[in-house]
């Protein structure tokens, strides 16, 4: 794989142009986008059963209108989101791997798994959870000093849509984190910092891989249409400090403790599942 190391280990980032087929991509968000759907004609918003009769407009409508009438049922499409097959795969190619190898990575490991965001200010009830400020993703993984994020556009992203805007050189000033704002490593920026922050345009396809200690933020969504993205993490297995600090995991995955839907489910429903 031709990549710019040298680029890399002094910017702390890559710019992949069409490094994904556009649609294996398309496919990731066709998906997600049908697991909303389902929950669209579930609750009458309406009867078209397949996303190639609507249009961006009347899905964006709908996802809007579920986030003000059903925000628990909004929360839970997003989390099965997470978990699409179609996502996973791509996170585990042998393309990513080879990627990964390239920039330093020689055993890597996920550190947690993909995400699959649909950030609008519309589907928020706070800023960070649709803009989050300059900030550092090694804070949330504290894994190996080589890990990485793997960020891909699920449609283009261009500034008007809130595209990334990272710091480059950030990475090699190490931890700067001052504070966690949900899971978030908030780095503060001063006013030189803020100017020589650079915004990276992308389309589906593209990728953008960088450096967990890079600081980036994203940019403001001013248009009518949410931005689908996702991103991928890793660690590296045989860095030594890794090693040395017995392979620290930061992220802790438990079920919870009381039925989340009461007195479910009953034997004549199970009986529908299993009827002959």
């Amino acid at each position: 794989m031709n990549l710019e190391i040298e680029f890399y280990k002094k910017n702390g980032y890559l710019f992949l142009k069409d490094f994904f087929q556009k649609e294996v991509v398309a496919s990731i968000l066709k998906d997600a986008k049908n697991i909303f759907l389902k929950q669209f004609i579930k609750k009458g918003y309406t009867n078209i059963i397949t996303l190639d009769d609507i249009n961006d407009a009347s899905f964006n409508d709908m996802i809007y209108r579920l986030f003000v009438d059903d925000l628990e049922c909004l929360s839970n499409c997003g989390k099965q989101a997470q978990h699409l097959i179609s996502l996973h795969s791509l996170s585990i190619s042998n393309q990513v791997v080879e990627l990964l190898n390239a920039v330093g990575l020689t055993t890597p490991v996920i550190s947690t798994r993909p995400v699959l965001y649909f950030n609008h200010p519309k589907l928020a009830k706070q800023k960070i959870f649709y803009k989050v400020d300059a900030h550092q993703d090694w804070r949330s993984m504290q894994g190996s000093l080589n890990s990485v994020v793997i960020w891909l556009p699920l449609v283009d992203v261009n500034k008007q849509l809130g595209a990334l805007e990272i710091l480059p050189g950030s990475h090699l000033q190490g931890l700067k984190t001052d504070h966690i704002n949900n899971g978030f490593g908030m780095v503060e920026l001063n006013t030189e910092e803020k100017s020589k922050l650079v915004t990276v345009e992308v389309k589906r396809g593209d990728a953008l891989i960088f450096s967990s200690f890079l600081i980036h933020q994203s940019g403001e969504n001013i248009t009518d249409s949410p931005r689908w993205s996702c991103h991928f993490r890793y660690n590296d297995l045989d860095d030594e400090t890794f090693k040395e600090r017995k392979y620290a995991h930061a992220y802790i995955y438990k079920p919870v403790d009381t039925l989340i839907t009461p007195d479910f489910p009953s034997l004549q429903e199970i009986d529908k599942i299993f009827a002959k």
